[in-house]
Parts: C-alpha cells; structure tokens; sequence
C-alpha cells in the first residue's frame, strides 16, 4: 500500500495579490488618504492664485514632501507673511489638507517717504502703490521724488495675465539725478515692455522691448543718446524660498543690445551671467546656509565713457566707499573702474529669529551674514589677467520687510594687493544674490 500525497496547485494570482497588498503596506497606503484640499487665510488674494501653485494630489496618503514644496512656492508669490499646513481628520476616516496663509501688506497709500539709492542717495518718494492688484498677484504702481532723484511713473505686471506663467510688465518713466563719478547731471526718459514664459517650474525666460533717451549736461556740454534695446534672459531656478534660499541653484543669462537712433553709430551689447548656489550646512536648529555667486559681465561694441561701470558697491564688491567725481578724475584708484567684469561671492547666512508674524501683523525676523566678495574690472576682457584681485570682507544683517521682501546692511572692509581701506557700509534692498 502506498500513500499519494495530492499537491494544491501554486496559485500565481493569489501571490501576485498578496505581494501587492505588502508592497502597498510598506508604500503607506494603509494610511488615511487625503479627500480635501482647504485654503484659509486669503481674504483677498483670489482662490485660484494660490490653487494653481498647489501640485499635492488627492486621494494618496499625504506627503509631507510635496506639501511643503506647495507651501515654499505660495511664499515666493511675496504676497504672504506666512504660509503653514496642517491636516485634520474626517468622519469617513480621511483627512484634510489645510493651507494657511497671512497676507502680507499689500497697499500703500498716496504718501510721501524718505528712499535710498547707493549711487543717488536720498530722495522723498511720494507713491501710490498696490501689491497684489484686484487680488489676482497684479502689481500696480504710480509715483515721483524729489531729492537726489526727480522722477514720475508708471509700472504694472502681471505674471500670469496669458495662462500659465505668461507675464507682462510695462514701464513708462523719467528720471533726472546726478551721475554717481561723472562731472554731469543725467535726464533719462524710458518706456519698456517685457514679456516672460516659464517652461515647467524651473526655466524662466523673458524678452522685452526698451526705449530710451539720455541725455549728460553740466554747464559746459550736452551730449544726448537716443536708442532702442532688445532685452533676452534665461535662468534655472531649483532655489526652495526666493527671498532667503536654503538649497538649490540659480544659473541666469541676460542679453540687452541696443542700438542708436541718434547718434546712428552708437551701438553696444551686454551680456550677464550668474551662477548662484546654497546649501544648508547644518541638520538641526536654525538654518545656516553656505552661499556662492559668481558674476560675469561683457560688453561688445561701443564703450562709452558715459556707460562706465564700477567696482564698490552693495552688489559688487563690499567693503569700498562709493566713488565720486574726485575720485573719478583723480585717477587714483582706476581698479575700479571698467567696462567688464568677474566676481565672486561668498557668504555664510545664519538665521538669529526666523522669520514670524509680531502682533502689529507685520513680519519680522534676523539673520546675520559673513561676506567676503572678490573680483576685478576692467575696459576690455582681454587685459582682465593682468589686473589684480579687489577684495571685501565683512558682515551684515538680513530683515524681511513687507513689500521690499528684505531689507539689507552690510559692513565691511576692502583690500588690494595687502593692503587695506578704513571700511564702509552699505544699506540695500534684497539678497545680494
């Protein structure tokens, strides 16, 4: 007698079933699925301004991932002095997702406020301006100054005005002020339209159309250029948060030639380049950030002394005091004075107080930079070898301000070849980079 043992078939659907249910397991599809998508806070920024920034989808666990790049691009709209998420559960065993945001200062009314420019100085602005425009992320302004500039105009954009990250700015203005070195006043009269696209969520470009007038006078000559200029830029943007990036890279290419109307044979064309990158260099705490720039400028054509450049300044090289007209013409530091330039940067960010909301509803926050900036100038590329490296070193503090976006001071010293100036303070608005 002997005994047969039957064997059960092996059942592949029965395994292909088990192993999707573990591979769902250990994917969190056991977690609660998000139903709804809440927006609370936007009295009165449209809904759709901030739907069209949200990319977490419905109906998957959440990701706490995506919800956080959702979060970072509602901030870089600047219209909000904060942006939070948080979930709630739902009777049916959901959740939902809830975006909270503050809306930022947007209006300010017709008023009359002290202004600074490095290379004007100090003028009183009278401004009628609206930030977030009809609620739809539209910026509207109209003014004019007084002081160490006299200027009216007119400027509106829209970063979405034809669909999908389709833009439009227009400005029409004049300005009259004192040339920062040069031994003459200058009237400008501009009229400028730009068009952008973005492809995707990191390539940006953008075209425009620039008329200008210019005109240099003091009391012994007037010299007047009449041109029209073409404007192109392209960058890749992966930066977390615009106004205080934690990671990411910022690569921009600009073109601007403009050619003249009167006089015929004026012609010129600038080409920008900049190469930014940020790494957080600590795990826990507050963010501490390791930023580097580099920044390259050409000029092919016409080099006119009337478009000179300098070295010395909140945006370039720090720690030098601004030139004048002395300065200029003394020819004692000529170093510093081009056509075309290579710099870099490099600064350690450190926030103090994260940016918050106080109880006026105004944000507020610090942090604290160390800087130090080197590079060199000169009238053509080709001798740019033979120069040697100006320097400045220093440090400084960052303050987020409604509208402006950051309020920034530096200070610090310059050198050249060992030795070293007495150091100088520089007040901007913005990132350096």
């Amino acid at each position: 007698m002997c005994n047969i043992l039957n064997k059960r078939p092996f059942n592949k659907g029965l395994f292909y079933f088990l192993f999707l249910i573990v591979i769902s397991f250990l994917n969190g599809y056991d977690k609660p699925l998000i139903s709804v998508i809440e927006l609370k806070g936007n009295l009165k920024t449209k809904a759709f301004i901030l739907n069209r920034e949200i990319e977490h989808p419905l109906h998957i666990p959440l990701d706490s991932s995506l919800a956080n790049s959702d979060r970072n691009r509602l901030e870089n709209l600047g219209l909000f002095s904060q942006v939070i998420w948080i979930t709630e559960p739902l009777a049916d065993g959901s959740i939902k997702l809830v975006y909270t945001v503050v809306e930022s200062i947007y209006k300010v009314p017709p008023i009359a406020l002290p202004t600074y420019n490095e290379d004007y100085g100090w003028s009183i602005t009278g401004v009628w301006s609206i930030k977030n425009f009809m609620g739809r992320n539209q910026n509207l302004s109209i003014g004019g100054s007084i002081g160490a500039e006299d200027t009216y105009g007119f400027s509106f954009s829209d970063p979405w005005i034809f669909g999908n990250h389709v833009s439009l700015g227009i400005n029409i203005g004049r300005t009259l002020y004192k040339h920062r070195f040069l031994d003459r006043e200058i009237d400008v009269n501009n009229f400028s339209v730009k068009f952008g696209r973005w492809f995707g969520r990191n390539i940006k470009s953008m075209i425009g159309l620039d008329i200008e007038e210019k005109k240099y006078f003091n009391e012994k000559s007037f010299d007047v250029f009449n041109y029209y200029g073409l404007l192109g830029s392209i960058k890749y943007d992966t930066r977390d948060i615009f106004w205080s990036p934690g990671k990411g890279v910022l690569f921009s290419h600009s073109l601007y030639y403009r050619k003249g109307i009167y006089p015929e044979d004026f012609q010129t064309t600038l080409w920008s380049q900049s190469y930014s990158t940020y790494f957080k260099i600590n795990k826990s705490g507050k963010k501490r950030v390791l930023a580097l720039n580099t920044k390259v400028k050409r000029k092919l054509g016409s080099k006119n002394e009337f478009f000179i450049n300098y070295i010395g300044n909140s945006t370039t090289i720090r720690g030098w005091d601004l030139p004048d007209s002395n300065l200029f013409y003394s020819q004692l530091e000529p170093f510093r004075f081009g056509h075309e330039s290579l710099q870099f940067s490099i600064e350690i960010r450190q926030d103090i107080i994260p940016k918050k909301l106080i109880k006026t509803g105004i944000e507020f926050g610090l942090t604290v930079v160390a800087f130090y900036d080197f590079g060199m100038i000169t009238d053509d590329w080709k001798n740019l070898k033979e120069e040697s490296l100006i320097n400045g070193i220093g440090a400084g503090i960052r303050i987020p301000f409604p509208i402006v976006g950051v309020i920034r001071l530096d200070y610090g010293f310059g050198f050249r070849e060992g030795v070293f100036n007495s150091g100088s303070l520089h007040l901007g608005i913005g990132q350096k980079f």
